[in-house]
């Protein structure tokens, strides 16, 4: 919103970009250390899976009532509780006697990972708009990936002396709490913004979400379904395949991060120039990727379809925010992304089943399924083609509108 423009400090944005980060970190610290956890309680059966996944299941439901929430709370002061509920969840672990301690440690840091996530990105969809909205919705990728990939590091190295080290580096994000206490503005509770109680008025009644967010909503849904069977595969292809070791497919995934980060960073140019042809692009993307991933017998073409997997994901994720962000009405922005967001774990969670249909449809064979997968992203960037080609001149036509309205 053009009006708010006078908080775009440095300190500000930052404040901003720190507040997004917490998703990632939360898996980035407790990958490292889960061999260790494994070790000192090896009786932990299926619990010590949940420690990964029970996080990202209690995320779901948070972020939607957040979304909520948001109607009758400041977005600040969820933001602010919901750091804090992380920090206690994260930190929490150090206090565990055993397996259950830090599941219900996870679980509390699920919850506040949950309320924090469309947060930051819902306000910056309120305080900005045009080419610095969308420069600031491709660093949350970046900045994202940059911190966990830093702390993943650090826990693991934390965890040669003893793994309950790593979760001293959740104190860090003491730092953030004390940078959104004094440095967010105090949003009003949306159902008493005067500027959305003004529209309300003008317009007779509520604001409705429209199809488009919805549309986005299921594009996320799919997408991160479909995408993320490389999750499951990538170790045991390389491995299987005699492409490489483990220690390949960790670097693998390290170049995924670094390839998403630098297009993350550079997201607003590119948007720029393509605009809503980013989507066929970063769909096109994950398609060239599985398609070598198909056809890869050495470590560079793996390493290849890897880069293409970072473009891809790099380009979708914040399109998708920013898209959501000009079609979704003032009144509905922080809900419009708390669906957006939810749908990246509940496509998460629908990956394992698309893995097992494929895995069904294929006969368990790990190349004919990214063949399949590679056909499936070809199809959807077809479609997406399809429809931005027929609603360009709507598009377009309300532009102006959209860019007045959604700020």
């Amino acid at each position: 919103m053009s009006e708010n423009k006078g908080f775009g400090t440095a300190l500000l944005k930052a404040t901003l970009l720190f507040s997004s980060v917490n998703g990632m970190v939360a898996s980035a610290l407790m990958v490292p250390i889960l061999a260790n956890v494994a070790a000192t309680y090896p009786d932990a059966g299926p619990w010590l899976n949940q420690l990964l996944s029970l996080p990202s299941l209690l995320m779901i439901p948070a972020i939607l009532i957040t979304g909520k929430l948001a109607d009758y709370i400041s977005k600040k002061t969820l933001l602010l509780v919901g750091t804090l509920i992380f920090i206690i969840g994260g930190f929490g672990g150090i206090f565990a006697t055993g397996i259950m301690d830090l599941v219900w440690a996870r679980a509390l840091l699920g919850i506040g990972c949950g309320i924090v996530y469309p947060l930051a990105p819902a306000m910056i969809a309120y305080l900005y708009d045009g080419q610095e909205r969308a420069q600031l919705m491709g660093w949350t990728s970046s900045c994202g990936g940059a911190v966990s990939f830093v702390l993943g590091i650090a826990a693991g190295y934390a965890a040669l002396v003893d793994w309950k080290y790593a979760f001293y580096y959740y104190l860090l994000f003491v730092i953030v709490l004390i940078m959104q206490w004094f440095l967010l503005p105090n949003f009003p509770p949306e159902k008493k913004d005067p500027t959305i109680t003004q529209a309300k008025l003008q317009t007779g009644s509520a604001e409705k979400l429209g199809y488009r967010v919805w549309l986005a909503t299921f594009d996320m849904l799919v997408f991160m379904t479909v995408s993320m069977f490389i999750i499951f595969k990538l170790a045991l292809f390389i491995v299987n395949e005699h492409i490489g070791t483990s220690a390949d497919a960790g670097m693998a995934s390290a170049i995924n991060t670094l390839a998403s980060f630098v297009v993350s960073m550079f997201f607003a140019q590119i948007w720029n120039k393509l605009k809503r042809f980013t989507a066929i692009v970063g769909l096109a993307c994950m398609s060239v990727c599985y398609f070598l991933f198909s056809i890869a017998h050495s470590y560079g073409m793996m390493m290849a379809a890897v880069i293409f997997l970072g473009f891809s994901m790099g380009l979708m994720f914040p399109y998708l925010m920013n898209r959501v962000s000009i079609v979704a009405p003032n009144s509905q922005k922080t809900f419009a992304i708390s669906l957006l967001s939810m749908a990246i774990y509940l496509g998460q969670f629908f990956t394992g089943f698309y893995t097992q249909f494929v895995d069904w449809l294929t006969n368990g064979s790990i190349r004919a399924g990214f063949m399949f997968v590679a056909g499936n992203m070809a199809v959807f960037a077809l479609i997406a083609l399809a429809y931005v080609i027929f609603t360009r001149n709507r598009e377009g036509e309300s532009h102006e509108s959209q860019t007045t309205v959604a700020g």
